[in-house]
């Protein structure tokens, strides 16, 4: 590694080795690294690292119980090439940090792994809503979970001082949209639709 890899380089390498699986895919380790940096440039330019204090349970790769992300944040600088895992999430991080050449996320902000599959019943986004952006990304085989959702304005009636719905805001479908899947993970963005609808943050 001919540059230097600082503290924020390391961690997001630490955390697209520590999500992706052990067959070290170039695209899911690399997606990985793109939608954590895609989030940051988002929530206000944050560092790696603010953003973890930001949202601490963003990844459950840096809880401390990750080996691949506690073994990559603590292999010296000089030996991080003689890992092929390794080698290509310090890359990817690189790449993704600067945001140069392709996006395997898709513009994607997170990601699921084979939890999506195993604790689908239980599953937070399988709950709230999502659908395939496209049916090539239902990599774990499951149904996607649509349903209408309408909001309208909150309007205050100045005589009564009581908040009443006015007119509709909009509409949307599910929370969630798939972006991409490689490896053993899948990339979302939430809905257009739903951020429309509701007011809320893209990167929140």
């Amino acid at each position: 590694m001919s540059d230097t890899i600082n503290t924020d380089l390391r961690l997001l390498a630490a955390i697209a080795y520590g999500e992706a699986s052990t067959a070290n895919d170039m695209d899911e380790i690399g997606g990985i690294a793109f939608a954590v940096a895609n989030r940051c440039r988002a929530w206000g330019g944050k560092t790696v690292s603010e953003l973890r204090a930001a949202d601490p349970n963003y990844a459950f790769a840096w809880n401390g119980s990750n080996q691949r992300f506690n073994k990559l944040m603590s292999t010296p600088d000089d030996k991080l090439e003689a890992d092929t895992g390794m080698k290509l999430a310090i890359e990817w991080a690189r790449k993704a940090l600067t945001n140069e050449g392709r996006n395997p996320s898709n513009g994607a902000f997170w990601w699921d792994g084979l939890d999506f599959k195993t604790e689908y019943a239980t599953h937070a986004k399988a709950q709230r809503g999502f659908k395939w952006g496209d049916p090539s990304h239902n990599i774990f085989e499951v149904p996607e979970n649509k349903r209408l959702m309408i909001k309208q304005w909150r309007v205050v009636n100045r005589k009564t001082g009581k908040i009443v719905d006015g007119a509709e805001r909009g509409r949307y479908d599910s929370v969630w949209v798939s972006t991409a899947a490689h490896g053993s993970t899948i990339f979302w963005t939430l809905n257009p639709d739903y951020l429309k609808a509701t007011g809320a943050k893209a990167y929140r």
